[in-house]
């Protein structure tokens, strides 16, 4: 009876012990999931202060965009801080001789588009609501980003690759004189024919035959050696 009941006390404080340790780690992980929310929707509302002023030419460049970037580095959101830190990037870049050049964007009308596209994302991500599409100047941008920034440090720009082409598979040449079975075998058997015709002997009217066509014969052949 005594061992019995040391057991279900042993037992009693083990289920005791891991439930307050389970409650208490479930505690501080949703105590820090309410800090690291309410520090983003600072960030955030900090974020659209900024760029409002930097929309309205009321802000330091250098301080704003160097708190910028730190502000959204710290946005526990991965989507909403990758669109952030391209909107902060391009805003660093969008003055720059080569990038309004190649995009055919001024300046002005860059900074006011990122900058109204960052207040819609920061506006999307308080709200809880899915990301805006990306507008055709940023992308535009976006495209022409790399390229700008090799022209203006003084690179050379990488050429294009080359187009390669297919082999090309060859083709049978077609030189028409080719004869059809059947008119070579007709000529053949033609050929057959009048040389045994020719062969047999008639008497002596064929021999007579034989000798007049060999003498005629003879002189053609010398005519056309002495013609050649």
């Amino acid at each position: 009876m005594l061992d019995n009941t040391v057991v279900l006390v042993v037992i009693g404080a083990s289920i005791s012990l891991v439930t307050s340790v389970v409650v208490t780690a479930l505690h501080a992980r949703q105590i820090r999931r309410a800090e690291l929310r309410t520090s983003t929707r600072t960030s955030a509302r900090n974020l659209t202060s900024a760029f409002i002023a930097e929309r309205d030419g009321t802000a330091d460049d250098t301080d704003f965009l160097r708190e910028s970037e730190l502000t959204v580095m710290s946005m526990t959101d991965r989507k909403t801080r990758e669109r952030l830190s391209a909107v902060v990037r391009l805003l660093r870049e969008h003055d720059l001789p080569e990038v309004e050049q190649l995009s055919g964007v001024s300046a002005t009308s860059a900074k006011r588009v990122l900058c109204d596209h960052a207040l819609d994302v920061l506006g999307a991500h308080l709200r809880s609501d899915r990301l805006p599409e990306v507008p055709a100047v940023m992308r535009k941008l976006l495209s022409v980003e790399e390229e700008a920034l090799s022209i203006h440090s003084g690179e050379a720009p990488k050429p294009s690759a080359p187009i390669e082409k297919s082999p090309v598979t060859p083709r049978p040449r077609h030189t028409g004189t080719a004869k059809s079975p059947g008119s070579g075998g007709g000529t053949a058997r033609k050929t057959t024919k009048s040389t045994k015709t020719a062969a047999k002997p008639t008497g002596k009217s064929g021999g007579r035959t034989t000798t007049a066509t060999t003498e005629e014969e003879d002189p053609k052949k010398e005519s056309t050696f002495w013609d050649d």
